[in-house]
């Protein structure tokens, strides 16, 4: 059940235009709690290698219960 819910949805991180800034595991975790209401721990998400420090559509992966699946964040 866990896993269907995340499969559907869609997760929005909002960042500012007008700083420096990337992307990193605690965002992306503190950003399921909050628009998602879902606990995901920083060490279950596994983002893009490449750094993430522009707007757009990216994908990081999210284990549950030791079982990976992609998310679009």
């Amino acid at each position: 059940q866990t896993i269907r819910f995340l499969k559907s949805c869609r997760l929005e991180v909002g960042m500012k235009n007008n700083v420096k800034w990337e992307l990193n595991n605690e965002i992306v975790a503190r950003h399921f709690l909050k628009n998602l209401r879902v606990f995901v721990p920083p060490h279950a998400l596994k983002l893009p290698e490449e750094p993430i420090t522009r707007w757009g559509e990216y994908w990081c992966d999210v284990t549950v219960s030791e079982w990976p699946f992609g998310v679009p964040p």
